[in-house]
């Protein structure tokens, strides 16, 4: 795409130069054909501005080191490449896992294994990235609605760090901070505390407003796994505040136990449920 835009600028220029080289030619002492020839250099001069702007816009448009064709799978890479991807490998902390999400559009067509395109970006992104073990990559996709002028070569995976561990899981809609049974007074966990620091640094700086949501496993009654919710909303409340955060920017509730993400059947299960929700609000 690009050596092709390169090409017609110079095909351009060389059709400019000849008609100069043409007219001029017999026109020696002419003042009249002189005239003309400036006449049809200033007709010509905008249309290849026009050419070298067009070709200028497209090129910048898919100057980046990721790209994918429509309706492909396959990642793209130039020779920026090698930079981008340290810079994300040097962001990304020893506690840490690397979300790599793939785009995809409605009206594109998905011949790959995968359930839909964006899956398959993810996929084939990650493949870059063989210094990682699965265990430290999460693939995700992701249907998006902004149009592509050209259906040639366009950026469609983006980047994100998560920290994901026995105590926190963090995602793009929020951070689930998990307590163990019947627990509430306090935190006790060094990564945790970590992790609300960083989130106190963000907010103090940025304006923004914390939201903190309580839930429960369903052993107990309604009204205690309200109470008990609360508290562990609470708890997290009161470490950002002693780390500078205004409680006017914390809002905290409890769900107790009716919002559950996994079952009350199993150990493991009631674990998942067991944990307050952290949501950082612009």
């Amino acid at each position: 795409m690009r050596a092709l835009l390169i090409a017609l600028i110079v095909a351009v220029q060389l059709l400019l130069g000849w008609c100069y080289w043409n007219d001029a030619k017999d026109c020696c002492g002419d003042t009249a054909k002189t005239s003309k020839v400036t006449e049809i250099s200033k007709k010509a001069a905008p249309a290849a501005a026009a050419v070298a702007t067009t070709a200028a816009a497209v090129v910048k448009k898919v100057s980046e080191p990721l790209l994918f064709n429509w309706s492909d799978g396959k990642a793209i890479t130039d020779d920026t490449w090698p930079n981008r991807k340290k810079s994300i490998l040097d962001g990304l902390n020893k506690d840490q896992k690397l979300e790599i999400t793939g785009l995809y559009r409605s009206d594109e067509k998905n011949n790959s294994q995968f359930e839909n395109l964006g899956i398959a970006r993810a996929n084939e992104t990650r493949k870059l990235f063989s210094e990682l073990s699965d265990d430290r990559v999460i693939l995700l996709g992701k249907l998006v609605n902004d149009k592509v002028d050209q259906k040639d070569l366009f950026a469609s995976a983006s980047f994100a760090n998560r920290t994901v561990n026995k105590s926190i899981k963090e995602t793009a809609n929020g951070t689930q901070i998990y307590f163990p049974f019947n627990s509430t007074n306090k935190l006790n966990d060094s990564t945790v505390e970590k992790y609300l620091d960083d989130v106190a640094t963000r907010v103090k700086s940025s304006g923004e407003r914390v939201r903190l949501t309580g839930h429960t496993d369903a052993l107990g009654s309604d009204a205690s796994n309200m109470t008990l919710g609360q508290w562990r909303a609470d708890v997290v409340q009161n470490y950002l505040m002693k780390r500078g955060v205004p409680a006017s920017k914390i809002i905290a509730q409890s769900k107790g136990e009716s919002k559950p993400i996994a079952t009350n059947s199993t150990e493991a299960g009631r674990a998942k449920n067991r944990r307050t929700e952290l949501q950082i609000i612009k």
